[in-house]
């Protein structure tokens, strides 16, 4: 990893340990060179503002992880409903609903017209001969 940008190294380090934050990237860094934090969150910085990673969690406690691709993302939304609907059921549907509502409330409005068009949907399939 020595010769690659600290760009690359940064890049490789999300990929390889998932959501990482700021002191973790810098400790495996420093394992191999001397690196100050600040020029490390500016890699990370410029990765969200291009899109390659994206930033999660609070000022203090963001976690950076390389964007995933649609069909990453497809997977892992999938594995956590199966996860919330078989262990938690419809209380923990309807826990997910508050969150939703709580941090972003203008994707309730998506998940509604998303199930709209679904029941729409349907309703042609059942209507075809």
């Amino acid at each position: 990893m020595e010769k690659e940008s600290l760009r690359e190294q940064v890049l490789f380090i999300l990929q390889e340990r998932g959501p990482s934050g700021l002191a973790e990237v810098c400790g495996v860094l420093r394992e191999e060179r001397q690196i100050s934090m600040s020029a490390v969150q500016t890699v990370l910085n410029r990765l969200v503002d291009q899109g390659i990673a994206v930033r999660t969690g609070t000022r203090r406690h963001y976690l950076y992880e390389v964007k995933p691709t649609e069909e990453s993302a497809r997977q892992r939304a999938a594995q956590a409903a199966i996860d919330l609907l078989s262990q938690s059921g419809d209380l923990g549907l309807a826990h997910f609903v508050d969150t939703i509502e709580r941090i972003k409330p203008e994707t309730i409005e998506k998940l509604e017209r998303l199930l709209e068009q679904r029941r729409t949907k349907k309703e042609a399939e059942h209507e075809q001969p």
